[in-house]
């Protein structure tokens, strides 16, 4: 009998589903089984700034942080100041090949690289977000009284705007909560609309909306992300989607609405772990929900023990290494042999897929394949069974392996009948924990 997927997501729905990925995701395989289960890479610290990491740009090849109110340029291995702005959650970032434009509290500062300054931005008083396209820096805010406007910068500077470049995105009377630029367009996401627009040459403004391009669906503030050639963001009606040209697709669960209904929601992200892309969403006082762009499957990033919050709170690429700004005030790579977030836990837990029978039936053994063998130390995995979904018995753990036992069968007798089984399994110790796949006996 072939092994099969311990689980395949994380679907929150303990009548008759249950299952749950944390800080484990699914790998579709023709070897063991058709899928196992791959560990998130540890996050590994390359610069503790001592505050909150904001955002972070890349200008001209180096890495530029803002965290706590300072803005880092990260050099050499040596992270320098180079000037402060607003420490602002909902700080925003974007860059040309000269400067760096930074939206932070309400204020709108460029960043050359050696100073940071604050100013002006002409007919928009308030500048809520910023981005690049075609040698402008865009910036969304209140003009007014108005919280719709759109200003531009002159052609290649960004310290400068004119009194009359600013146009509304007016198509519907909602304000603008976030602006990405994607595909050489613009997406204005307003609280109940979204408005794409592009670059006509025109003399008296350069941008001008798509007419045909109006999107009836509103966004949350801090949580579009663009990858994988597509637009991704928390609409106001607190669905996930995926753009599909410049049409939305809807990519939650209803489970994951469930969850994103009832959590108060922090910033989205982009994160780039062992060969697969996630859409992270940071939530408050519990697990972040991350979407895997290659499976279409959902997961939970948690930094810590238990229901604990991710630690992750934005990302950019340098060059061929993915970094991740941390709450915790850390500038960290995703390490594929680092089993421990910042040196602390990374707790792997997955629920299985329950099984279920008209009749009762008697599990004698459970067989879990996992990875392990490269690690100085042994660990422990843990199981415990339940038999409704929703309560679970004692936990029962074993060792995983010591060193040299590359491939390790871990084994529990005894399990008991039911008409329903389901099992959950937790790693937390800094140790490999790939699974392969499992089979009941």
């Amino acid at each position: 009998m072939p092994l099969v997927p311990f689980a395949r997501q994380s679907k929150d729905a303990p009548g008759y589903s249950g299952e749950r990925l944390k800080n484990l995701s699914l790998r579709p395989s023709d070897g063991y089984s058709q899928g196992v289960l791959i560990g998130r890479s540890g996050l590994l610290s390359q610069h503790n700034l001592g505050s909150a990491v904001r955002a972070m740009e890349t200008l001209a090849g180096v890495l530029y942080a803002v965290a706590g109110g300072t803005v880092y340029k990260i050099s050499g291995g040596t992270a320098t100041s180079v000037g402060t702005v607003l420490d602002d959650e909902q700080t925003q970032v974007a860059a040309s090949s000269t400067e760096l434009a930074i939206v932070a509290g309400g204020k709108y500062y460029i960043c050359d690289g050696t100073a940071t300054t604050e100013y002006s931005t002409g007919a928009v008083t308030s500048p809520k977000g910023v981005a690049f396209m075609d040698g402008y820096f865009l910036v969304i805010g209140t003009s007014g009284g108005r919280d719709d406007a759109l200003t531009v910068s002159g052609l290649d500077d960004g310290t400068t705007f004119g009194a009359l470049d600013f146009a509304f995105a007016e198509n519907a009377p909602d304000a603008l909560v976030a602006i990405i630029e994607d595909h050489n367009e613009i997406w204005l996401f307003g609280s109940k609309t979204t408005e794409i627009w592009y670059n006509s040459g025109a003399a008296a403004f350069p941008f001008q909306r798509n007419a045909g391009a109006l999107i009836e669906r509103g966004a949350t503030a801090g949580t579009a992300a663009k990858e994988d050639n597509a637009v991704f963001w928390i609409g106001e009606d607190l669905r996930a989607y995926r753009s599909s040209g410049t049409s939305p697709q809807v990519i939650s669960t209803r489970e994951v609405e469930e969850v994103l209904s009832e959590a108060a929601l922090g910033r989205a992200f982009i994160a780039d772990d062992r060969g697969h892309k996630f859409f992270v969403v940071r939530l408050t006082g519990r697990p972040a929900l991350a979407y895997d762009l290659t499976t279409g499957l959902w997961c939970e990033f948690s930094t810590g023990l238990g229901e604990a919050e991710f630690d992750g709170a934005c990302s950019v690429r340098n060059g061929g290494t993915f970094y991740v700004g941390t709450v915790s005030g850390h500038v960290a790579t995703m390490d594929p042999d680092t089993y421990q977030d910042l040196g602390g836990y990374l707790e792997a837990e997955a629920i299985s897929v329950p099984l279920v029978e008209a009749d009762f039936i008697t599990i004698s053994r459970l067989h879990l394949n996992i990875a392990a063998g490269d690690v100085n130390s042994q660990g422990q995995v843990m199981l415990q069974v339940s038999k409704d979904g929703r309560t679970w018995g004692l936990e029962r753990w074993r060792p995983m392996g010591a060193l040299g036992e590359f491939f390790r069968r871990v084994v529990w007798h005894g399990l008991g009948a039911s008409r329903r089984f389901q099992f959950r399994i937790r790693i937390t110790d800094a140790v490999q924990r790939d699974i392969y796949g499992v089979k009941y006996n």
